[in-house]
């Protein structure tokens, strides 16, 4: 009798470690369908990879820049003559970058290289906005030019800065976002968003 309930004892672990079993290999399966359990981070890019905006009050509103889309085109924007603001770095949505971007002119410029875009967004998708240095105050009256990146979480985007200078200047610790910022810079001074104005020195005021 002993060893029958012994037995009975024993198929019931066996059974109840293999119900276990099962519910860890779903719940595995569907963490992977979900790019991760725990996380908000998404695997895949929402609306906008990148972007450069210059905005400056000094003289009249000035607002425009160039927008990078998750399907490698370049557009440039410009808003200056609506009442269209720009969300501040940190957690916003595709929705509301949209209402910025596409406020007024949004114009498509050319398709990039997607391939070499996805590399520079993956590369940047660990940075914070905490890792930027304390503003420095640098020029007088040349705006704000700010190279950002977007990180998606779950239907919503995180902007974060990669550069910042103009009238404030500031640095990421972080160097992982650096390849990306050189790339923008280029676009940057390609569409006269940002200039080089000296090649041997500092163009802090002028965008770079």
């Amino acid at each position: 009798m002993m060893a029958t309930t012994s037995g009975r004892i024993g198929q019931q672990k066996e059974q109840q470690q293999g119900r276990i079993v099962a519910w860890g290999l779903m719940l595995l399966m569907l963490c992977s369908g979900l790019s991760g359990c725990g996380s908000d981070k998404q695997t895949e890019p929402g609306k906008y990879l990148f972007a450069v905006t210059y905005s400056n009050h000094a003289w009249g509103k000035t607002s425009k820049g160039l927008v990078v889309t998750a399907q490698g085109d370049l557009y440039q924007y410009d808003v200056s003559t609506t009442a269209a603001e720009l969300p501040e770095p940190g957690i916003t949505s595709d929705d509301a970058l949209s209402r910025y971007f596409e406020a007024a002119r949004f114009e498509f410029v050319r398709a990039l290289d997607k391939t070499q875009l996805d590399n520079l967004w993956r590369a940047s998708q660990q940075m914070q906005n905490t890792t930027l240095t304390a503003p420095a105050s640098i020029c007088r009256d040349a705006g704000q030019f700010q190279y950002l990146v977007f990180q998606p979480k779950i239907s919503q985007q995180q902007m974060v800065l990669l550069y910042q200078t103009g009238d404030f200047r500031r640095e990421q610790t972080d160097r992982s976002g650096d390849a990306a910022r050189a790339y923008l810079m280029q676009l940057a001074q390609e569409l006269k968003i940002a200039w080089l104005l000296d090649p041997t020195g500092n163009n802090w005021c002028s965008g770079l």
